[in-house]
């Protein structure tokens, strides 16, 4: 795969969740050490699942994670429906979702579908290599980014460990531009245009670049946490749910145009 960068952003965090109850252990027994480690190990690295009708991608994407060393590849699965059915059952930390799956559910209608199972969920789009129909939809769905199938693993990497953590103005970098790429209509706003200051203006547009927050918080010299405290205020002025949201918001009030 070739290095592209193609991120955006939507974020918030969703705990992990077993199924079954762990099983009752005597006092006098004790489990194998390797075992323990084992479960240990498991249980401390990131679930992922993979969702692409492509079983070539699949590979590849689980591949490149499991090189990483710091991921647990559920099963893979290749429909909108399989890939609902997967997350409420696994409850995975992260959702690569590929945006197109004919002829069955597409990967916009699985991630409102998994919103509405965990609003907390925490979902990235695949798309093909040059961003395709679907892109605004399925972040006005509640994705928290894009990557392009042809990214390098490094890059992958990067993205879903970002992505895994929570949502991230970094991972906005390059989303306005493939949103114009894509050629796809932008959802209807929910509101009128609010009014904007100066200096919300200015972070919007900070933000809708990919800059860091810290990068951000030194551009206008005030604290991380007064920063945070405007990007929140600015998220509900703009009725966006996350980050990349907010990105979606920009470009339907016409607030940013990429260059």
């Amino acid at each position: 795969m070739t290095s592209q960068s193609h991120t955006a952003a939507h974020t918030t965090a969703a705990a992990h969740r077993t199924s079954e109850a762990a099983p009752h252990v005597r006092p006098e027994t004790t489990m194998p050490q390797a075992d323990h480690d084992m479960t240990s190990d498991s249980a401390a690295r990131t679930s992922v699942l993979v969702v692409d009708d492509d079983s070539w991608t699949t590979r590849a994407v689980a591949a490149a994670l499991d090189d990483a060393g710091s991921f647990r590849v559920l099963d893979p699965v290749h429909s909108g429906e399989e890939a609902i059915a997967a997350f409420d059952a696994e409850r995975p930390d992260l959702v690569l979702m590929d945006v197109n799956m004919p002829p069955g559910m597409s990967g916009v209608d699985a991630t409102a579908a998994i919103m509405d199972l965990d609003p907390e969920a925490r979902v990235v789009l695949l798309t093909t290599v040059s961003p395709g129909p679907g892109i605004a939809r399925g972040l006005e769905a509640g994705a928290l980014a894009v990557i392009n199938k042809t990214a390098g693993e490094r890059e992958l990497v990067s993205i879903v460990r970002a992505a895994s953590a929570g949502e991230s103005p970094e991972l906005l970098r390059g989303l306005a531009e493939d949103i114009v790429i894509s050629g796809d209509p932008l959802p209807d706003a929910p509101d009128a245009a609010p009014q904007l200051t100066a200096r919300e203006m200015e972070l919007l547009t900070l933000l809708c670049q990919g800059h860091s927050y810290e990068e951000i918080a030194a551009d206008q010299s005030v604290a991380m946490s007064t920063m945070k405290s405007h990007a929140r205020n600015l998220r509900l002025k703009l009725g966006a749910r996350n980050l990349a949201q907010l990105v979606v918001r920009a470009l339907q009030f016409k607030f940013f145009s990429p260059e």
